[in-house]
């Protein structure tokens, strides 16, 4: 038996490794706090060197790409890291999964072109001030990101944590080299550039260096072919997910743009929101390996090591929450100018209640993949649907200023998320 076909058997379970649920992800996370530093010197660049008014609209492409990724994509990414864990901790093939991922990802790709293209004009005046080339980039960046969050699914799944930590600080290093020419010039289409491209190159990376390892993927082995339609089924409650996700963290420079609002304002919540979500950053790093781990403790049948592992993961992120909320308090506006300019002004209520609601997100999303690993994801769907609906209500329903809106309803959407899942996960743990 060749060494690529030794890697698809199924691994040996043992007590030590059915508990953490966190396993491999320390590596991840390393990675994440790099990758997440690299984002923030690029936002800092681009934030100093425009203004608030030029980098109102790279805040808006950041937003909108990240929005259409996150919610056309990641559901496939979690798909495949999922049923990737389970199938090769049962000795099963999962070639079948990444030819049904990859083809539903193309499909999905073809559909967002098809979209962009019939409303283009509509799209370029409404989004980015009649600019082309900007929303030409916003296509760049979904197809690039796409490949890149399908990529991240097959390491994950085989439990590859470094190729995902070295493909998330390939993307920070290239959208840093891309960025470079603003220190000499202040050019939005060098901006967008790299937010755009950066993902492809995060995708590529790994890849090439973990060809030989993830080749062993397509090696065919035991069980049953995953269908296609297994794909969209499990993919299709994790888009809701995704999509009250992006609504929830990435959605308020949008909805600031389509009330009226200026690219200067958007730009500043966009600044302030990005302050506070360094634990967001880490938790990206954390997650990759939360659910195909979790899978595995589900499928080696250890109720009670899932339940410690959720506690435990959502405890550390709560406290990690908690110091974001007191550096907002302590030293939050003066933090906002610090790091982005004098423009960037914010009170500390806001930015005291916008480490609130990150805090109560970190917590909501653990309890949330805690339920996509009991293949819970419509349970879980309900309540993200819901407190998305609320805090978008709650933007447009409230009184005051943007930030406060944003930071009100950001802060109860995610409370009312956490209480939600938390009950539905209990309730399901109490059955099981």
């Amino acid at each position: 038996m060749s060494s690529h076909a030794v890697a698809l058997e199924a691994p040996s379970t043992t007590p030590q490794e059915r508990r953490p649920a966190l396993a491999g992800a320390w590596v991840v996370s390393a990675s994440t706090i790099l990758s997440g530093t690299l984002i923030y010197a690029f936002i800092v660049l681009a934030a100093r060197v425009l203004g608030a008014e030029g980098y109102g609209q790279i805040a808006v492409l950041w937003a909108a790409m990240f929005l259409v990724v996150i919610v056309a994509f990641r559901p496939l990414e979690q798909t495949a890291s999922r049923t990737i864990a389970e199938r090769l901790a049962r000795g099963e093939e999962v070639r079948s999964v990444l030819r049904s991922v990859t083809i539903v990802g193309s499909a999905v790709l073809l559909a967002c072109v098809a979209v962009a293209a019939s409303a283009w004009d509509f799209l370029a005046d409404h989004l980015f001030d009649g600019s082309d080339f900007l929303l030409a980039m916003l296509l760049v960046g979904i197809a690039c990101y796409g490949i890149a969050y399908v990529s991240r699914g097959a390491m994950t799944g085989a439990r590859w944590f470094g190729g995902y930590g070295l493909g998330l600080i390939a993307d920070g290093l290239a959208r840093i080299a891309i960025a470079i020419p603003l220190l000499v010039v202040a050019s939005q289409n060098i901006a967008a550039a790299a937010v755009a491209v950066a993902g492809l190159v995060g995708a590529l990376v790994p890849l090439a260096v973990g060809r030989n390892r993830l080749r062993a993927l397509l090696s065919p082995g035991d069980g049953g072919r995953f269908p296609l339609r297994a794909t969209v089924a499990f993919a299709g409650p994790a888009t809701l997910i995704a999509a009250a996700d992006q609504l929830l963290v990435n959605s308020s420079p949008l909805l600031i743009t389509l009330e009226g609002g200026s690219a200067k304002t958007a730009g500043l919540v966009f600044a302030a929101t990005m302050l506070v979500r360094v634990p967001v950053f880490v938790f990206q790093g954390l997650a990759s390996s939360i659910l195909p781990n979790l899978t595995r403790l589900h499928v080696a049948d250890d109720p009670g090591a899932f339940q410690r592992a959720v506690v435990q993961t959502a405890g550390f992120l709560v406290v990690a929450g908690g110091l974001i909320v007191a550096f907002a308090a302590v030293a939050g506006p003066e933090a906002l100018k610090l790091f982005f300019g004098p423009s960037f002004a914010a009170g500390r209520v806001e930015l005291v209640l916008l480490g609130v609601g990150v805090a109560c997100y970190l917590a909501a999303t653990t309890f949330s993949q805690a339920l996509l690993a009991l293949d819970r994801g419509a349970a879980a769907a309900t309540a993200w649907v819901a407190s998305a609906t609320l805090f978008v209500g709650l933007y447009f329903g409230l009184a005051g200023d943007e930030l406060m809106r944003v930071s009100v309803a950001f802060a109860i959407a995610t409370l009312t998320d956490l209480v939600l899942l938390a009950v539905l996960l209990l309730t399901r743990t109490r059955r099981a």
